[in-house]
């Protein structure tokens, strides 16, 4: 036997007996327990095997094992129909995005969580999720944690025009805008996302919210092609090679994020987290120079509402009562405040429950926090449908051709709407 047969014998031993020890570690972990088996995906994996740690070491009677996705919320969606469609029992709860909640609840799929917290718990939680987390009234999920966009702007800015007051309005921003001399090196007001994607949905729902309109009325009726709507997306379609990069129908967060850190734009549009990104200075010409705020409206007055996004806990309806019961004690120990805060400081994801933003420990490590918490409070899912992946592709088409000009933006919605009808 040569010496690199012997090696790789030796090599393959060693890795079977590490296999072999930590079968049996694990074997002795779950022991008389009930196992269950918690799915998500590897963009929280650390700080979410540091959770599922800590509730192993806190239970007798429950272990939780977990099962790793790839960090892509197409895959996730697919991963998870497939097996809920064929009645699999393999996973037990589910990290699941918040917008397929209502697919999931009207196939059947998701176990009905109404009895899970009383009323006075669920007031814990930030009302936006809370709604994103029901179908038809009824709770199917936990919320767990969420994000939301802000409007990031240049502090300098307005501090070398005198400005105290940061704007509010679209129109506010503009006539700051139009002030800057030509020197300035800044050549629009604003960068958002255009592009034909999921990224550019969020945004058109914010829009939609600026001008107190929306994809789905009250009664859950399409009313995209509603006056307020129509004014909105032709702002929207308007501010794009003027106030805003005529690329801009081409822009997912990364492109529109670079045109501010670049210094090239006023204000940007995007998610919370990327607070960090614009204030390094490896990364960022703007560090330092970097305030946030509540995304603009149409009018003074009005009400900014933020696009949520995040990740929710669900419970497969397959598995027996037993299991049922053992990831509800699982489910309700992970949303709760405590461990909210744990995953926060952990993985810097925004918590669903209101009294971690005010933590003393959480704004000491996320300061920005401060600032953060209006704006998310009154944040909101998109349309909560049981058809949203269609829908969305539906709204990306349309919208989409309406901010290029390849249809007129009152000819895009009608179609839009009629697709939206079709669903119903």
């Amino acid at each position: 036997m040569t010496k690199q047969v012997k090696r790789a014998a030796a090599v393959a031993l060693a890795a079977a007996m590490a296999l072999s020890q930590n079968v049996i570690t694990f074997a002795e972990e779950a022991a008389d327990k009930i196992t269950i088996t918690f799915a998500f995906d590897e963009g929280v994996g650390t700080p979410t095997e540091e959770a599922i740690e800590a509730f192993n070491a806190s239970q007798d009677e429950i272990f939780v094992q977990s099962y790793h996705l790839p960090q892509d919320a197409n895959n996730l969606h697919d991963d998870f129909v497939n097996k809920l469609i064929s009645e699999d029992t393999s996973i037990d709860v589910m990290a699941l995005d918040v917008v397929y909640i209502a697919e999931f609840a009207s196939a059947g799929w998701i176990e009905a969580l109404d009895g899970l917290y009383t009323e006075e718990e669920l007031g814990a939680y930030l009302d936006g999720t809370v709604e994103g987390a029901k179908f038809d009234g009824t709770l199917y999920a936990a919320p767990w944690f969420t994000n939301a966009s802000a409007l990031f702007y240049r502090t300098d800015v307005l501090e070398e025009l005198g400005v105290t007051e940061v704007p509010t309005t679209f129109q506010g921003w503009k006539d700051l805008y139009d002030q800057l001399p030509e020197d300035s090196g800044i050549d629009y007001a604003f960068c958002f996302q255009g592009s034909q994607s999921e990224a550019m949905v969020c945004n058109w729902v914010e829009f939609l919210a600026s001008f107190g309109a929306s994809v789905l009325n009250e009664e859950g009726a399409p009313a995209c092609n509603s006056e307020e709507a129509i004014a909105a997306t032709q702002m929207m379609a308007d501010l794009i090679g003027t106030y805003a990069p005529e690329g801009t129908t081409t822009y997912a967060e990364t492109e529109a994020q670079q045109v501010f850190q670049e210094g090239k734009a006023l204000t940007c549009r995007t998610w919370s987290g990327t607070w960090n990104t614009f204030n390094n200075p490896e990364e960022s010409d703007v560090s330092g120079k970097v305030g946030m705020t509540v995304l603009p409206v149409n009018a003074e007055g009005d009400t900014a509402h933020s696009c949520l996004g995040g990740l929710d806990l669900a419970i497969n309806t397959y598995i027996s009562d037993e299991q049922k019961e053992a990831a509800k004690t699982f489910v309700k120990w992970l949303s709760s405040e405590e461990e909210e805060k744990a995953f926060c400081l952990s993985s810097s994801q925004p918590p669903t429950v209101k009294a971690v933003y005010s933590d003393a420990d959480v704004l000491e490590a996320i300061p920005f926090y401060t600032d953060f918490y209006s704006i998310i409070e009154s944040g909101k899912g998109r349309p909560a449908s049981p058809d949203y992946s269609i829908l969305s592709d539906a709204i990306q088409r349309n919208v989409h051709a309406a901010l290029t000009g390849e249809s007129s933006v009152e000819d895009a919605l009608n179609a839009l709407q009629e697709e939206a009808e079709a669903l119903q």
